[in-house]
């Protein structure tokens, strides 16, 4: 708005015909038309023609343009008013743009004076600036070696890396050229090294010393304090760790500090395999200091060795502290892998651990038998190994097998040579032990079958090599007893034979006694065998502590008939002292050979029983040919199988001596009652008859002699039966007796009874058998001949048949009519038959 209070309108804006308007024009097209004849014409005549239309035109123009001014001469005043208006107004606008204009080139030009000032100023001011950031840069840098030095005391890595780093890019880059900083250069690099060294110490410690020591103050803590102040390392250890140990996850954390703070000094070119070659230093230095803290809590010197407990002791204390070094090895290889992309750490680790364990490191007696204690440990780190270094053999195990097949093996079998060898040679094998029923040879063989089982479960990777070596021990034991129980039962006299060796006791002229020869044939033994009598023996735990005499009547009876059956006629006709074993000592001995083989039997089997089930199945599949006495193979069995088919052989041995002292007893029992079918004098005043008191002296002997060998129920095999086989003796051999008198009677009667109460003092039994031959004898003193077919019906269920005919003759033999008389004997045999018969259709 103007100060006069007018308010500007906006011009309107001309209007411009289109262009069919101004086609249709007629004087904008007549002007064209004319001015077109006025240039183009060519006659003088015609242009003035034209100039006098064109005048006359505008005389018109000029008319009618008076006319209109004229008619509208109120609206052309004010338009030219306002026309001056605006135009002054246009003029006074242009004057103050104009100084406006002015004015801004003024400020244009001091602004650009202005602006080389500043830009003058700002120069200054960057160089100033930079200057004095160079001088700040400088000064950092001349306190980097200190800084450096400071940040490692506190272990504070990762800060010293990144300032190494960063000196490093300034002498490198902005402050390349600054002159003089060459000696600084090389200090920073001194303090890089220091602290590359520091950190690989730390890592070192934190892989390898700390894991060790973790464990070895365990140990400390156990040892008195007293000890302990007395070593340097252990007072070193108990200062150290004074506050307690670091947990694992501090540990890990520093761990992953020390790597990068490795990774930021070194970048790509951190040398990791000297901080390998450190370790494996360090873990050869730890199992140093391992072994001498163990020998300070084993209170081990030079004065008291180790043994191999403590070996085992510290092959476990070692087992841990690498599994312990491993774990740390394991999170540290993963960063190596992460920020070097190296994956050897762990496969470095247990290649230096292998080679330090093969080290030399004593702390007890060297010997070949340390490994096996130490085996076990030694596999499981193995196998850790070969698991860690995808390397089967590892070098740790291709040690041990050179170790054991090439040295340790061939010990071992040497050795046990030598010592069985020891244990059976001359007498040793025979030797009885005066206060054991086992002998020791017998003991010493097994020891030596248990120190195998004990190498064959330690070192179970070679149970097949050990088992071998098992198997010739029992073979060469089963060999020496076959000969042992061959020279003490010879079956013929040998002929042509070459002088006894001297220092063998056994070895002496023997004759062969009846008790071996039927031990020796197959049939008789395999016929004894089978009897109820040595079916109880066998299996002695399930027979009844207490048996009836019905009870151990039938369990003799069989064998009493084919004794009798067998050794009747025989010992009448050719029994002589020479067929009987009269040394006491052979019976001991044979008692002794027989428990000692049953026994090691037994624990053989128990120490196969006793092999874990890996071993088992490994010697299952080991099949081996084993060459025996006199040609005698075992071929192609398992390992278990061959032993056991060695034990069943020695207890094999070990039946026939038992039975051997079974069928000997009962041998003396027919020769010292045979002679008593003869003829006596009947004037003898003798309680009883000599060979009574002679059988049961030694029956005594034998008694006596086997008692303290021959456990309960073998005790029982020998002697249970005797007083069945004694009455059925008496009975047997009546059938040879000529005629008895009276006295003869009654003192076949004391016989008996005497047999009877020599017998039960030993057998803590009334042997009742034995009442049946009393009975049989009494008989003939309360009857004659036909007294005794009277009571034959009341008897029968006594006697058999074949006993009755033997009563019924010896009664005809001792009457003194009938005796004379022809066909009397044979006329009572057939009224006894007729009862018999009578009896049995009843």
């Amino acid at each position: 708005m103007s100060e006069n209070g007018y308010t500007p309108v906006a011009a309107a804006r001309r209007h411009r015909p289109t262009p069919t308007e101004r086609s249709g024009s007629n004087e904008t097209g007549l002007l064209i038309n004319v001015i077109r004849s006025l240039t183009s014409s060519v006659s003088e005549d015609q242009r003035e023609v034209e100039k006098s239309r064109l005048e006359k035109g505008f005389k018109e123009s000029g008319a009618l343009i008076d006319r209109l001014v004229k008619n509208h001469q109120q609206d052309v005043e004010e338009c030219l008013v306002s026309f001056r208006d605006v135009s002054a107004k246009i003029s006074n606008c242009r004057e103050r743009i104009h100084n406006v204009r002015n004015a801004l080139h003024t400020v244009k030009s001091l602004l650009e004076l202005r602006r080389d000032d500043l830009k003058k100023l700002w120069h200054e001011n960057a160089q100033q600036k930079s200057v004095c950031e160079i001088m700040a840069k400088l000064e950092e840098l001349r306190e980097a070696p200190s800084k450096i030095e400071a940040l490692i005391a506190k272990e504070q890595y990762q800060q010293a890396a990144d300032t190494v780093t960063e000196s490093r890019q300034l002498i490198n880059g902005r402050l390349s050229r600054v002159e003089g900083l060459s000696q600084l250069a090389a200090e920073i690099e001194r303090f890089a090294k220091v602290l590359i060294e520091k950190i690989n110490d730390t890592l070192v410690n934190m892989l390898v010393v700390e894991p060790f020591e973790k464990h070895l103050m365990h140990i400390i803590r156990t040892i008195p304090e007293q000890r302990v102040q007395q070593n340097s390392y252990c007072l070193s250890l108990v200062s150290k760790y004074r506050h307690g140990l670091l947990s694992d996850s501090s540990s890990k954390l520093r761990i992953v500090a020390s790597v990068e703070a490795l990774s930021t000094l070194e970048e790509r070119n951190w040398d990791i395999d000297r901080l390998m070659m450190l370790c494996k230093n360090m873990i050869d230095k730890m199992i140093v200091n391992t072994v001498q803290v163990m020998k300070i809590g084993a209170n081990i010197d030079e004065a008291n060795e180790g043994d191999t407990t403590h070996l085992k002791q510290l092959m476990q204390l070692l087992s841990a502290q690498l599994d312990s070094a491993s774990q740390q090895h394991r999170e540290f290889g993963e960063l190596v892998e992460k920020l070097f992309g190296r994956n050897d750490v762990v496969t470095s680790f247990w290649r230096s651990a292998q080679s330090a364990v093969e080290t030399k490191a004593v702390i007890c007696k060297p010997s070949a038998y340390n490994i096996k204690v130490i085996f076990p440990i030694l596999s499981r780190l193995m196998e850790t190994a070969e698991k860690n270094i995808n390397d089967s053999p590892c070098e740790l195990r291709r040690f041990m097998h050179s170790f054991v097949m090439e040295v340790f093996v061939e010990r071992v079998k040497g050795e046990l040579a030598t010592r069985i060898e020891g244990a059976l040679k001359g007498g040793e094998a025979v030797r009885v032990s005066t206060n054991k029923k086992i002998l020791p040879s017998c003991e010493k063989v097994l020891t030596l079958c248990k120190e195998v089982h004990d190498l064959i479960v330690s070192i179970d990777l070679y149970a097949d090599r050990f088992a071998a070596l098992w198997l010739l021990v029992l073979t060469d034991y089963f060999k020496n007893m076959t000969d042992v129980y061959e020279r003490m039962t010879p079956i013929a006299a040998v002929s042509g034979s070459a002088d006894p060796v001297p220092s063998d006791p056994l070895v002496t002229t023997r004759r062969p006694k009846l008790s071996s020869a039927w031990t020796a044939d197959d049939d008789i033994s395999r016929l004894l065998m089978s009897l109820p009598n040595w079916h109880a023996a066998s299996i002695s735990p399930t027979t009844p502590a207490v048996e009836s005499e019905q009870d151990v009547g039938e369990r003799n009876k069989r064998e009493s008939e084919i004794l009798i059956g067998n050794l009747g006629t025989q010992a009448q006709n050719r029994l002589s002292e020479s067929d009987l074993i009269t040394d006491m000592n052979d019976i001991k001995m044979f008692a002794s050979l027989h428990e000692s083989l049953r026994w090691f039997s037994d624990e053989i089997r128990e120490l196969v029983h006793s092999l874990p089930a890996n071993v088992k199945m490994m010697l299952d599949t080991c099949m081996v040919q084993v060459r025996l006495k006199d040609g005698q193979m075992i071929d192609n069995k398992s390992v278990p199988s061959a032993i056991e088919d060695c034990v069943r052989r020695l207890e094999s041995i070990a039946d026939s001596c038992l039975l051997l002292l079974h069928i000997e007893i009962r041998v003396h029992c027919f020769f010292h009652l045979a002679p008593l079918a003869k003829y006596r004098n009947p004037s003898s005043q003798d309680e009883v008859d000599p060979e009574v008191v002679a059988l049961g002296r030694d029956l005594q002997l034998f008694h006596d002699n086997l008692k303290d060998v021959l456990s309960a129920s073998k005790i029982a095999y020998v002697f249970d039966g005797l007083g069945h086989l004694c009455a059925s003796i008496f009975i047997h051999l009546s059938q040879f007796m000529p005629r008895l008198t009276e006295s003869g009677k009654k003192r076949v009667c004391r016989n008996v009874w005497g047999v009877q109460q020599r017998l039960s003092r030993i057998t803590n039994r009334r042997e009742a058998d034995l009442d049946k031959a009393r009975a049989f004898f009494d008989l003939l003193l309360d009857n004659n001949p036909d007294g005794i077919l009277a009571i034959i019906p009341e008897k029968r269920s006594q006697f058999t048949a074949t006993e009755l005919n033997y009563l019924l003759a010896l009664s005809v033999r001792s009457d003194k009519t009938l005796a004379s008389q022809h066909g009397a004997l044979e006329k009572r045999q057939m009224i006894l038959n007729s009862v018999l018969n009578s009896i049995q259709k009843s």
